[in-house]
């Protein structure tokens, strides 16, 4: 059975070991944040979640709003040059806090998108979680988000980002869990290792999801 309780900081200083830039100041987060946001454009999550039309102020508050609510979220990059970006949530975490969330940005999304947007996360957040447990029961590392910078190599650079934090989970007998919404994706994920565990369609949208692991 995989650990509940972890050392965040063991898990950092394995992270620079590795070569890993650990996120630590609030620039540093936004730097991530517009790796992501424009890693995403053609996602069709995000699409989806942004009403039909990718939006990347929309994008970056939900990602935004996730990661300053979760506190023992890790946050890191391939280096200082920020080429790849990575943001894990360590076994044992509790559920997304709501209050949390809408003071670190969810109210936000709220107000400038109207309550369609909420519906959808919503709904989005409660399918995840189904299938989260369904194959996991949470005793796992959960990668909430990773990106690479668009004028890079995806291969080269996802297996980067990745591999340290597999190869942790594997050494420590913790599985690493994450969700894709397309074939190309879980292409990409297969070469990290993850290997597919559950495939469905959200609800009420056409967002294909696949539950991989590794």
């Amino acid at each position: 059975m995989a650990r509940i309780s972890v050392n965040i900081d063991e898990v950092k200083d394995m992270l620079r070991r590795e070569g890993m830039y650990i996120i630590n100041t609030e620039d540093d987060m936004e730097r991530m944040l517009d790796v992501m946001v424009k890693f995403y454009t053609e996602d069709e999550l995000f699409i989806w979640l942004c009403g039909g039309e990718y939006n990347e102020t929309t994008s970056a508050n939900i990602l935004r709003a996730g990661i300053y609510s979760m506190p023992n979220c890790i946050s890191y990059a391939d280096s200082p040059d920020f080429n790849a970006v990575a943001a894990w949530i360590p076994p044992g975490s509790k559920n997304l806090p709501i209050f949390s969330y809408l003071k670190n940005g969810g109210y936000e999304i709220c107000k400038q998108n109207g309550l369609g947007i909420v519906n959808r996360l919503l709904n989005y957040q409660g399918y995840a979680s189904r299938m989260h447990k369904s194959i996991t029961g949470k005793g796992d590392w959960y990668l909430f988000s990773y990106a690479v910078n668009t004028d890079l190599d995806y291969n080269e650079y996802s297996e980067k980002i990745l591999r340290p934090m597999t190869k942790y989970g594997w050494e420590t007998g913790e599985a690493c869990y994450s969700e894709v919404t397309s074939e190309r994706s879980v292409t990409f994920m297969r070469a990290a290792g993850f290997q597919v565990r559950d495939q469905g369609r959200i609800p009420r949208s056409k967002v294909n999801y696949y539950g991989v692991m590794v």
